[in-house]
């Protein structure tokens, strides 16, 4: 071949090979082009689905309270280093790994970065800042669903409350917004809208909940609304932090149990039940002369420090809390008729707090064990083999405090719409009549008299009065040194004229609480009155800002 000819050869490849070059970079510039050749780059990303609300009685949110954002992250882009000061350690790491990726994708973030030109789509952050009633809430897993508490038991209806949300994104091959093109947010299905209300009152609770933090480390504070048998305040202590369960878990504090849905040994609380019973079998005018213990079938039994209360009647033995009372009461009674009025007053009975979540039914001894003299004894002042949950000694002296007739507590009042109206109500029993109002009334007056004249006076509040009674169970538990931890208890209602709250105590397996739980009783009640005061002194314009 000539020199000519491989001459024009060369300049004819090299022609061909710029013509080439042109070409390719103009499909890779022309987004017009990319985008009628690559239809099959449209990317599609799951946003996260909003999860149904709780709501208190009043329609306060209990979740869902504040906005958490999500940023697109696009490869390629610039958003990478925008967005890492603004992402936690974890999301920074997987920015990292995820730098070179080809797939757009979300990462959350602290702030709305819109004015930052990163596409950012707000959410909701599932836990209020200081999360309230997280023990009778419950927790999620890391994927997002319910695994304890009402978040487990309502898990269908808050996670179909959410509409699906899909973000749309035309991308070149390699990840890449096309010029011109923007993310479109589409909506793949849509949610229902559902939330769930409870009976709680978030102020009382969150009063609640402050009281315990000063005053209880350890057990529980329930309060119910008197005639509607409505939980207004659930509180457990040790708390745990519903963001991070695991170092609950790692700690073993025992902080994950819900303490007014569980069973504990019930003490001197449980006297109320023989008070009721004694009136209702004719027994009210029973006397006993204490001299600080009593025998029975061999068996020696003895009031608290084996102190002689003298000739009490049941009045006095329910101000002194005299044990040895109550074991010659509870002989005459005979075991079947305490039974009797123990399972008229929700003992040994699971209580339905939501679709498929009940709370412990506790444990009620036998008739044929209590044809046992010496167990009679012991069931006789609340202890033996008896447990009884928070909640069911709520009920109790709610019976009492509301003229006789047992309310089954209630925490949800039902699923609601989108609108907040409730369409699912929680199907309860009906109250029943476990005493006459007659009796209700005297006992309500001795449970006064415990507090004014007997061994409640810490349970006296700053303001009107109140009623209850205190109660020391012992546990089987022992610390390092071989003592026994005692749980303790005071359960009552205020005001003592016309009661509107019952309220419970208990701090459980310690050896002497630093605050007493009449005490704490008290200062809930100094609380609630507050409240009420505040309450009571708005003006239908002041509410309505309030």
């Amino acid at each position: 071949m000539s020199l000519r000819r491989l001459s024009v050869f060369l300049s004819c490849l090299i022609l061909l090979f710029g013509v080439v070059l042109c070409r390719v970079l103009w499909i890779a510039t022309d987004g017009d082009y990319a985008a009628s050749a690559g239809a099959q780059t449209i990317q599609y990303t799951e946003l996260p689905r909003q999860r149904g609300d709780f709501y208190d009685r009043d329609g306060q949110l209990l979740t869902g309270f504040q906005k958490e954002w999500y940023a697109l992250c696009i490869p390629g882009d610039a958003s990478y280093a925008t967005l890492f000061p603004y992402v936690s350690y974890n999301e920074q790491v997987e920015l990292y790994e995820k730098r070179n990726t080809s797939t757009p994708f979300l990462v959350k973030v602290d702030q709305d970065l819109n004015p930052q030109g990163v596409p950012t789509y707000a959410s909701s952050r599932r836990y209020l800042p200081s999360p309230i009633a997280v023990h009778l809430l419950g927790y999620l897993n890391g994927e997002g669903q319910g695994v304890s508490g009402l978040e487990y038991a309502y898990d269908d209806v808050l996670s179909s409350s959410g509409d699906d949300l899909v973000l749309t994104c035309t991308t070149s091959a390699q990840g890449r917004l096309l010029r011109g093109e923007s993310p479109a947010v589409e909506v793949s299905s849509s949610g229902t809208g559902q939330g769930v209300r409870l009976t709680l009152d978030a102020d009382i609770q969150r009063l609640c909940e402050g009281i315990a933090d000063l005053y209880l480390p350890r057990g529980c504070i329930v309060v119910m609304d008197t005639q509607s048998g409505e939980v207004l305040a659930s509180v457990s202590r040790p708390e745990y932090d519903p963001e991070n369960v695991a170092k609950s878990i790692d700690a073993n504090d025992t902080s994950l149990i819900n303490r007014p849905l569980n069973a504990f040994a019930a003490g001197s609380v449980f006297k109320v039940v023989l008070a009721a019973a004694a009136y209702e079998n004719g027994l009210d005018w029973f006397t006993h002369d204490c001299t600080g213990s009593v025998e029975v079938a061999g068996q020696v039994y003895r009031c608290a420090q084996g102190r002689a209360h003298g000739e009490v009647n049941l009045r006095g033995a329910l101000e002194q809390s005299c044990n040895c009372y109550f074991v010659e009461l509870g002989q005459r009674l005979g075991g079947k008729a305490i039974l009797r009025k123990a399972e008229e007053l929700g003992f040994g009975t699971a209580l339905a707090v939501a679709p498929g979540l009940k709370s412990s039914a506790g444990i009620l001894p036998d008739s044929d064990t209590l044809n046992n003299l010496g167990q009679l004894s012991l069931f006789s002042f609340g202890q033996g083999g008896l447990t009884a949950t928070p909640l069911q000694i709520t009920a109790m002296m709610n019976a009492v405090a509301d003229g006789g007739f047992w309310q089954p507590p209630r925490l949800v009042q039902g699923v609601v719409d989108s609108a907040g109206d409730l369409v699912e109500p929680l199907r309860l029993p009906e109250p029943e009549t476990v005493c006459s109002e007659n009796t209700a009334r005297i006992l309500r007056s001795m449970l006064t008299s415990v507090v004014e004249e007997g061994i409640g006076g810490d349970a006296a509040p700053e303001e009107l009065t109140a009623g209850g009674k205190t109660g020391t169970a012992q546990t089987g538990q022992y610390d390092d040194e071989g003592e026994e931890l005692l749980n303790y208890w005071f359960s009552g209602f205020y005001p003592a004229d016309a009661p509107r709250y019952t309220i419970t105590v208990l701090q459980d397996a310690i050896l002497e609480p630093e605050t007493s739980s009449a005490a704490i009783f008290a200062a809930v009640c100094n609380g609630l009155h507050v409240l009420d005061d505040a309450l009571s002194s708005q003006t239908p314009e002041t509410a309505k800002t309030s």
